[in-house]
This record gives C-alpha cells, structure tokens and sequence, in this order.
C-alpha cells in the first residue's frame, strides 16, 4: 500500500497506486500550491495514517514499500542491468521522474513495524547497503532514501519488472543488524535480566523456554496468541518487535507500571531518583523545591549523609553502593545541560533531541475557577478596573482585539506549559498613561515576573543568561540608541528574539549553552521626537516579528493608589474570561505567531522615518532634484557613483554609504513599497527609481 497527498502543501492522506494516477503532473514551482489535484505518495504509514507524516508530529510508524530515486537517465540497457544487479529481490517497478531520472519500487511481503526516526534512518542505511542500492542506477538519492517525511511525484512512464516482495523474514534480520549498538536504554528502563526472566515465568508461565538474556529472539510471549519463535529480540529496557503495530515495547507495557515501580523503589535507585548529571555537575532538588548544582564530591557526602549509603565495597563485591549510585545517574540520568526553560514542564524536557533538566522556578498566574467573569447578560464584570483600563488604553479602539488576541495566545500556551512564539510589542503614546504599568505590572505578574532587557539588546551587555529566567523582557522609555549603528543593532536584536525559539546563553564563568524561549518582548515609549526614535526599523523581514500599538491619552482616566493591589485581586478573573474568550476571524494569524500583526498607521510611519532607510531616502530626493528624466536606472554602485559626482554639495553626504549599503538601503525602501524596482541583468542587479514619483 502506497500513501498519497494531493499536494505538497496536503496534509489529506489517502491510499494509491502511483501507475494508476492520470492526472498531468504540475510545474514544479506549483507543487505547493493548496489546490493543485495531483499525487506525491510515500511507502510510510504514519501513526495517524490519516494524515501526513512530520516525524515530530505523526512520526512513520510502518513501511509498506521502499522507493529508491536516481539522478540518472533510464533506457532498455539500464532496465536489463538493474535486473541483473538486483539478485536477490527485483524492483515491481520502475518509472521516469519529472527531472528525467528513474525510481525503483520495492514492495515489502509485510507492513514493516517502525519505533523512532533514529532507529527508522538506521534501517533504511542498512537496507541501502545490503540491497548495493547506489550499484544499480547512477545518481542514487540517498537522502531521499533515508527520509520518511519526503513525498514523491507519481512520475511517468511506470513499467512493472517483477512481482518480488521482500521477505518479513530479511526485514527482522536487518532491523536487529542495524540496532547493534544502539543505546536502547533511552526508549524505557533498563531492568537485569535475571529479574526480568523471574518476571516472565511469574507472568506468563510456560511461554518461554531456555535462558533470558540480551539479543536473544523470542516469541512475543506477552501476546496470548503469537507462535513465532523468531519475531521478538530482548533489549535492556524492553522487547524490539516484528510484528502488531508497535516496534518496541517497553518492560512497564509489558509487565505493569508496578513491576518497574518495585524495581525503581529499591535503596540505591530512590537514593538518586531525581539526581542528574550533564557530563560536569550533578544537579538535585534542595528542600526548597529549586534545583541546585553540586560537583562530585558534594554528591557522595549528600548520599551518605542523607541517604545512609555505603562508601565502600562489601566483601565480595568490587564497588560500593555509592559507586552503582554514580554509574545508575551517569547511565540512566544523564542530560545535556540544565537550563531555566520558562513555563515548560518540571523536570526533563526534550528540545531538539537534547534532554535538558528545567531549573525553572517561575510560576504562572493560574486563573480563577469562576467561568463567568463576565457576564454578557447582565454586563456584571468580576475584574471591573481592568476591563475599564484596557478598553480606554488603545487609540484607535481596534487594536484591543489585536492585544487580547496577542496576548490570548502567550498565556494559553504558558499555562499549558510550552509557550509558543509571538510578536514583540511596542507600546507607545503620552506619559502617564499606564504603559510600564501594563508591562511592569500586569504582565509581569501574569508569567511570573520580568526582566529589564534593554542593555542586552541595545548592545551594551552581552551577558544574557538572567534574561531568560523571565518570559517578559522590558524596556522601558528611552534606550540610550546613540547612533545608527546601535538602532540596527537593537532592531536586529528585536527580529532575532521574535523569530527564533533557541538562543546562546551567556553567563560570566561559564561555558555558553543552548536555549529553548518563547517568551515576549514588551517595549514601552513615549511619541516625542527623541523617545519615539526607539521604534525598530520596519522592512518587510522585521515587519511580521513587532506589534507597534499605540495608546490613548488618559488625562481623566484614574490610577488609585492601590492600583497594584486591585490588579492582583482582578487578574485571574480577567485571565478566565481570557481563556473563554473567541478572537474573531480578523485578527487570527498563520500558525508561526497564530495572531496577525498590528502596526498602528502612525507608528508605522514614524518608524519608517526613523530608519537607516528613510535616511537614505532624503539623500536620493536631493539628488533627484537635478535629474531631467522622469526615470534612473542603473546598479547601487552606479547610483553612488552619481551620487559623489553630484555639483550640489551632495558629494560629502554620499561619501559615507557604500555600494553595498546603497543596495541594502534601497532593498529596504523596495520593501516598503517606495516606487523601486530590481532586475538581474547578467551578474549584476539593476535598479529602476520612478523619479517623477519621488518629485
């Protein structure tokens, strides 16, 4: 069975036979398109089969047929010697892609049970090998080969060769060749096998015979109906498996959570249940609940001390107590690092294929129980202040939405312990409005605190490890932007932070280390001329990553002296209307920020004329003013050349840009829809300036 999209942008899994699809295969630069009706099929099953496969999301769970892509041309030639070549197991089929090479179809005698994207990209090398793929037709695609997620055109010219399946039985036996020395103890508890095999003969009495050790293939004795003797190896940490629907069962689904329980509960397991080690230090929880470091030498005093474990070896015995201590959390409670990873669950967390211990202590603001907040009917509000100061706070009214909905999202995501990327969102209007309020105040107490970002991201501090402890970074009013330089600096910064989720920590006698955020940006200023030069520069790669909100003036509005206490008392109540709370269509977003961006006209504007961009603009208007013809054309470096051959005095402005940021400056103000336009002639790329536009 083959699986099929309709497009590459599809994730609608339906089943097919690519020598039987009639449709004209589309442009290449079209395969993306939704509403192309076509074919791109694969030989995985996904765990939903349903739906596409994402190795993250809907990772394969089983192969139905290998296909093999090649570079190289196909005639009646290379037909016959890729049948010579193929002795053990004929290609079905063989077809033309859409770039003229060939691809060979495989079909297996047995849906093939696959576990994990490591263990799958294993076998599909083993395979690879053992079938001398790369001998039977030049340009072999090896990546393409080892890639589950990768969907295939139907191709043309489909020609079966055979009607050759191959074995289950070769299958099992590359599978357990591919897995040798694979580390099985990630995929579940490692158990002896001593206590494993009295764990068999208690359970399921007469199913297996001879000696229980590792490697060894067995029945899937725990299945009351299985009869093949060969289609089960024992692993450290559970049975690989051949045949159902799960490759690899762990000894709990096996025997019962309570039997790994009894297992773990033993002196020397509990004793460093929660004691990790990244390859350095030793990390435990203190009695205070926070995770503290310790090297070595503190561990073992806190095992023997707290844990009344042996220093020394028993007579008879080569290592101490304390010494399988070390070797069970070196083996089985190793980390790559231990990081504050905010609002994501307690303990070990994956992020990108790195374990990582979250030392995290930062707590939301849980919402009240009360689901009705606020009452429609009656109009009965349970956080009155609140509600009074954010529908006043926005100047055009329309932007609440835009908040609410930004806002919406951070929260939900926090609360469900992985936040998920946003827009960083500057606040601008009169003092005395409530800005560093709704920054410092309200959202801070939401996600559990905040920090003050703006050396870091103005340049002048590039320690930033107590950043993130914090998913609110603040900057509050005038960062001290002292030139361009620093303005694109901090708007880079501001770009970096919205669009990436891992960042470089760097802490003061420390090695640097990887980190998973997803926190928010929060800029507050006020719209004079010297305040309002904070906002970053807006072209169309910055434009998605930044909310520019602008506020009302409040001169009648009231701020009571215990502002902060009402706030504490009403956030939660707001927070539970917050979460019931259905944005509407307009302002929903694709699912990379899931909000659209706001930038409110004016704002938008000043920023435009606060960049290096606008800038720009000026000294190409002076320019223009001596220019007859209605339109230039040329390259940057020729526009400057021009520029410091100028008689009106423009020589001495132009001398401090460059070609290269003559064509970075133009790029923005393309971007930002100014009356430019680009064309490659040969090499090099061609401006065209509406000139008359400018004038």
């Amino acid at each position: 069975m083959l699986f099929a999209i309709p497009n590459l942008a599809s994730s609608r899994i339906s089943e097919c036979k690519p020598w039987e699809v009639r449709s004209v295969a589309p442009p290449k630069t079209d395969w993306n398109r939704p509403d192309v009706e076509h074919a791109f099929y694969s030989g995985f099953e996904g765990e939903f089969p349903s739906t596409r496969i994402e190795s993250k999301n809907n990772p394969a769970v089983a192969l139905h047929w290998l296909v093999a892509d090649y570079d190289g041309d196909i005639d009646q030639h290379a037909r016959d010697s890729l049948i010579e070549l193929s002795v053990d197991f004929r290609p079905q089929y063989i077809c033309r892609t859409t770039s003229g090479g060939a691809r060979l179809l495989w079909k297996l005698e047995e849906p093939f049970p696959l576990h994990n994207i490591e263990l799958t990209r294993r076998l599909m090398r083993y395979v690879r090998k053992k079938m001398k793929l790369s001998k039977l037709l030049g340009g072999f695609e090896t990546g393409a080969f080892e890639n589950p997620d990768l969907y295939y055109e139907a191709g043309s010219d489909w020609i079966q060769l055979s009607d050759d399946e191959i074995p289950a039985s070769y299958m099992m036996q590359w599978s357990i060749e591919s897995s040798d020395g694979y580390k099985w103890n990630k995929l579940g508890l490692s158990i002896p096998m001593e206590i494993v095999a009295r764990a068999v003969n208690r359970h399921f009495p007469g199913r297996w015979q001879g000696d229980f050790q590792i490697g060894t293939r067995v029945v899937c004795f725990w299945v009351p109906d299985a009869d093949n003797l060969t289609t089960a190896v024992v692993r450290e940490s559970g049975m690989q498996c051949f045949e159902g629907t799960q490759a690899f069962v762990p000894w709990s689904s096996i025997f019962g959570q309570r039997f790994v329980k009894q297992f773990k509960e033993d002196r020397i397991a509990r004793s460093v249940e929660k004691i990790y080690h990244d390859g350095r230090d030793y990390w435990l929880r203190h009695p205070n609940k926070n995770w503290i470091c310790v090297n070595k030498g503190d561990l073992i005093m806190y095992l023997k001390v707290d844990h009344k474990l042996r220093n020394r070896a028993m007579r008879g015995e080569t290592a101490s107590e304390i010494d399988y201590a070390l070797c069970l959390i070196r083996d089985h409670q190793h980390i790559d690092c231990a990081s504050p990873l905010v609002h994501r669950p307690d303990g070990i967390v994956q992020v990108n294929n790195h374990c990582i211990l979250n030392i995290s202590s930062v707590k939301m603001l849980q919402p009240a129980d009360v689901s009705t907040a606020w009452s429609s009917s009656t109009n009965e509000c349970s956080f009155p202040w609140l509600r009074d100061f954010f529908e006043g706070f926005f100047d055009p009214s329309e932007q609440l939405e835009y908040f609410y909905a930004w806002l919406k999202r951070w929260y939900e995501s926090a609360l469900n312990k992985r936040m998920e990327p946003g827009q960083a969102a500057f606040f601008a209007g009169d003092p005395n409005c409530g800005k560093t309020l709704l920054t410092n105040v309200i959202l801070s107490r939401i996600f559990g605190g905040h920090a003050d970002a703006s050396s870091f991201l103005s340049g002048e501090d590039s320690f930033n490890s107590h950043l993130f402890t914090k998913a609110v970074w603040t900057v509050d009013d005038v960062v001290p932007l002292s030139n361009r330089r620093s303005h694109m600096k901090f708007s880079s910064h501001i770009k970096k932070v919205a669009a990436n989720r891992t960042f470089s920590v760097r802490e003061k006698y420390r090695v640097d280390q990887f980190i998973e955020w997803n926190g928010r940006i929060a800029v507050t200023c006020n719209t004079d001329p010297e305040s309002i030069r904070i906002l970053p520069d807006v072209d169309l790669s910055n434009r998605d990553k930044i909310n520019l909100f602008r506020t009302a003036k409040r001169s009648s509005f009231v701020f009571p002296d215990n502002v902060v206490e009402i706030i504490v008392s009403e956030l939660p109540f707001f927070l539970r209307w917050l979460l019931d709370w259905p944005p509407p269509e307009h302002v929903v977003g694709d699912t990379r920020f899931g909000v659209k961006t706001y930038c409110e006209d004016s704002l938008l504007e000043a920023a435009r004329n606060s960049s290096s961009a606008y800038s720009f603009l000026e000294v190409m208007l002076k320019f223009f003013e001596g220019q007859d013809e209605d339109f230039w054309q040329g390259s940057a470096t020729e526009l400057l050349s021009s520029m410091l051959n100028d008689d009106d005095g423009l020589a001495r402005i132009a001398s401090r840009y460059s070609p290269t940021s003559v064509g970075r400056e133009l790029s923005k103000l393309a971007s930002q829809n100014y009356p430019l336009t680009q064309h490659r002639n040969g090499t090099k790329r061609i401006w065209t300036i509406n000139v008359a536009a400018f004038k």
